[in-house]
């Protein structure tokens, strides 16, 4: 299969996906093969110019806010968050692939997911439709397709930045007006089995059920009002209506390969792209504006 190459960004990192598919994405249904509909899990597609974040957690969850971390949770709460599936990727890209282009998620070059076992180890065809905004994704086993609805049309930015700390790898994923933060467990799960699988055979030993569950994927948006981006979905429900603290790589500029947060610690830049529009402004100011003169919205 003849990918979409590895080709350099025009402003940081490397570019592996056609930029329709670059945005932030929202399920709004998947078929199953045997006809079974699934409206009500909550599913969210983070997609930069090459790194993915895959957030999907299901709506009936009990209700956790009120918790203060996942040592004030009960066995059976540990149980819910043990069967939610979340993903930290790279996405490639066929756009010769039939009959539709095709979107590849190789496991080699994951960098963590939340389940030791993939849901669904095969690439996926993907047909746009209504100008863009929304995009079918069918599993060529036939097992399944997908109805995705783009949040944003024409994000103005997409960046995506990672660091390695306390042994577990940490991404910030931002598109516009939307962010993922992902943290990975600090020790691997060797089994492969689902998660809650394990968890159960554990019994009433909740340590190792915490220490497994310590894996964070958290969804926020930017608040029109503030300007903040807040926590909306996460799989350690208690963050959710937090900040998430990342208005910080707004301040960030195209050619940039390292940068610090107000904390001072470093973030390796994966990628960084623009849009057109942006650029394009960029031009006529021949200069190259942080992500803040970017992102006026």
């Amino acid at each position: 299969m003849a990918c979409m190459s590895l080709v350099e960004g025009t402003e940081t990192g490397k570019r592996t996906v056609p930029e329709q598919l670059i945005g932030c994405w929202k399920r709004h249904n998947i078929v199953f093969k045997n006809g079974t509909v699934d409206r009500t899990t909550r599913v969210l597609w983070l997609q930069t110019a090459s790194g993915v974040a895959d957030i999907r957690i299901s709506a009936d969850r009990p209700d956790m806010r009120h918790r203060t971390g996942l040592a004030s949770c009960t066995r059976d709460e540990l149980l819910a968050l043990a069967e939610q599936d979340c993903f930290a990727a790279t996405t490639l890209f066929d756009p010769a692939g039939t009959p539709y282009p095709t979107a590849i998620w190789p496991i080699s070059l994951d960098l963590f997911r939340f389940q030791p076992v993939v849901s669904f180890p095969e690439p996926g065809w993907l047909e746009w439709k209504d100008n863009g905004s929304v995009m079918m994704e069918y599993a060529p086993s036939g097992a399944y397709e997908e109805d995705w609805r783009l949040l944003e049309m024409k994000p103005p930015f997409a960046i995506h930045l990672m660091k390695v700390a306390n042994d577990a790898i940490e991404c910030l994923y931002v598109v516009g007006n939307h962010a993922v933060r992902a943290r990975s467990r600090r020790r691997a799960i060797t089994q492969q089995l689902p998660l809650v699988d394990i968890a159960r055979r554990l019994g009433n030993d909740l340590a190792p059920i915490r220490e497994m569950l310590d894996c964070e994927f958290s969804y926020a948006e930017r608040d029109a009002a503030s300007k903040d981006y807040v926590i909306e979905l996460s799989t350690l429900p208690w963050l959710e209506g937090q900040k998430l603290n990342c208005n910080w790589v707004l301040n960030i500029a195209g050619g940039q390969v390292f940068a610090r947060d107000p904390d001072g610690h470093a973030w390796k830049i994966e990628s960084l792209w623009r849009s057109e529009s942006a650029k394009l402004r960029e031009n006529r100011s021949g200069s190259s504006p942080s992500l803040a003169t970017t992102h006026t919205a």
